[in-house]
């Protein structure tokens, strides 16, 4: 399913705090004096430097973790990761499996975010306080740099009520935005369903990320900036048909597709037309506005019902 390249949806991002978000490092502040007990994760950025940032496992593993409880609550079946019974371990245990039979039989949350066996079909960059359409931050919000403050904490005894270990110093980012791009390829509708419901319980407060969630620290908001839907290999007057339209896998001619047990779905014209444009071999609509690009994910929810309820019809 990764040798060839049928469809793509790149979704450029920006992570905005709404209140204090940390990151930790894992590292404490050792003999810098002007290190906190609890930093936020740095990195070295070739053009801003030393810098605080949203590592993009983070943000994969809410998405993956919330995606898992979305399925679950509809009754569709997804394995434990880490568990015995994972996909991962069922496929260790049979290797004699080509890869459409083990794609075949991976759970739902597997086929979008895959396992030790199978490579996922979604990447998540880093992201940065560099915003990509905006190097010049005229934008007002977009000015502020990701700033860092410094906010106490302690753990309470659980028996007798009094501070049982701190005062302790967190260093927490306040406002700014964290700027990346989440990108799909080889995808079916209903996975960009599932994952556009799970940005938007992120973009609601619904799942906060990073530390310290239950204590209110990790709301943000969650702002598109640009989306690009992609057919490679689409050449010649024909490929425009697939401007404006989400076409899964199964729209394509997929060298054995048989094999690898997709779910039957039909292609979705989107209500609100992107720019469409040919070249290079391949078509694309691209997105520049939020509220387009919201339309066109919440277009794909359709999808993801559909699935569920042929799933609840025909369980696996």
């Amino acid at each position: 399913m990764h040798k060839q390249l049928v469809n793509e949806l790149r979704l450029w991002f920006a992570i905005r705090p709404v209140g204090p978000l940390l990151i930790k490092s894992g590292k404490g502040a050792g003999v810098d004096p002007t290190r906190l007990d609890m930093n936020f994760v740095r990195v070295t950025h070739s053009e801003i430097g030393e810098t605080v940032y949203l590592p993009g496992s983070s943000l994969k593993g809410v998405l993956r973790s919330y995606s898992e409880k979305i399925a679950r609550t509809v009754g569709v079946k997804c394995c434990d990761p880490l568990g015995a019974q994972s996909c991962g371990k069922i496929s260790e245990g049979r290797p004699g499996l080509n890869s459409a039979q083990v794609y075949a039989n991976l759970c739902t949350i597997c086929r979008v975010f895959g396992h030790m066996p199978m490579a996922s079909h979604l990447r998540v960059s880093d992201a940065y306080p560099r915003d990509p359409f905006d190097p010049d931050r005229k934008v007002n919000w977009k000015e502020l740099t990701n700033a860092t403050e410094e906010r106490d904490g302690v753990a309470i005894d659980r028996i007798s009520g009094s501070v049982a270990v701190g005062p302790f110093q967190l260093e927490v980012v306040t406002r700014g935005g964290f700027f990346g791009q989440l990108y799909l390829r080889n995808f079916q509708i209903w996975q960009i369903g599932l994952l556009a419901i799970a940005l938007r319980d992120i973009d609601n407060g619904m799942v906060p990320i990073g530390f310290a969630k239950s204590r209110g620290l990790g709301q943000v908001r969650v702002v598109y900036q640009r989306m690009e839907i992609s057919y490679p290999g689409q050449m010649g007057a024909a490929a425009t048909r697939w401007g404006n339209v989400l076409a899964g896998v199964t729209a394509f001619n997929v060298a054995g597709a048989a094999n690898y047990n997709f779910e039957p779905e039909a292609t979705l014209t989107l209500k609100t037309p992107g720019q469409v444009e040919t070249g290079w071999g391949r078509v694309t609509t691209q997105y520049n506005d939020e509220a387009g690009i919201k339309a066109a994910l919440e277009a794909s929810v359709e999808r993801w019902a559909q699935f569920v309820a042929h799933r609840q019809e025909n369980p696996q």
